[in-house]
């Protein structure tokens, strides 16, 4: 039996990357939330936080031993030698932990959501890439709706994601979610027809 077909799922901050994933969930397919797990292989106790900690020392943690992720973040933005350094030990277990999860799945297809999938080179490890795409102003919007961040950190986390120039031109399949939830809900829909008819054509080769 071949494995589930591996399906990144990316976009930009404010895209509704995450609105669609639920979507897929929805539908029966299992989703991995590699965000998720970025934040898992390196919490209090974990060998990841131990190797960022051997690399960056304790400034990077918090009174009660957790990640202290803004004092992290400003290390990174100043340097972009910290960035890789950072990358080359946190990429590592957030792949292994996907491989495992893997192993698991018996579904035709999987969804592996990731918002930095295509600027880490995730991709090659992906059957397909689906992008979800919205206007930049109208994801501002619902950056500041969420509460959780003011447009500075908006604009700092643009700066760190590729454009959706980058993202067409990897992108097997787009959502655009620039209209209503209802109209992206039809395009999940219709995606999840066509790499449920994907997975079964490549099952017989």
């Amino acid at each position: 039996m071949n494995p589930p077909l591996r399906i990144g799922l990316t976009g930009g901050i404010g895209s509704g990357k995450s609105t669609a994933a639920a979507m897929f969930e929805a539908l029966g397919v299992a989703v991995l939330d590699l965000d998720r797990v970025g934040h898992r292989v390196v919490q209090a106790g974990s060998e990841g936080l131990q190797q960022l900690v051997a690399c960056f020392g304790g400034q990077i943690l918090q009174p009660d031993g957790e990640l202290d992720r803004r004092a992290l973040a400003t290390l990174c933005f100043a340097d972009a030698g910290h960035t890789a350094q950072l990358n080359r030990i946190v990429h590592p277990l957030i792949w292994q932990q996907e491989e495992q999860w893997m192993a698991l799945q018996h579904g035709p297809y999987v969804i592996v959501e990731a918002s930095v999938l295509l600027e880490s080179g995730g991709a090659d490890r992906m059957d397909r890439v689906a992008v979800v795409l919205a206007d930049e102003s109208l994801r501002l919007q619902r950056v500041l709706a969420r509460g959780r961040q003011d447009e500075t950190a908006f604009r700092a986390i643009i700066a760190r994601q590729c454009d959706d120039l980058m993202r067409k031109q990897q992108a097997d399949y787009i959502l655009d979610n620039n209209c209503t939830l209802a109209s992206l809900q039809q395009q999940v829909e219709q995606l999840h027809a066509e790499l449920s008819c994907l997975a079964a054509d490549c099952s017989k080769n």
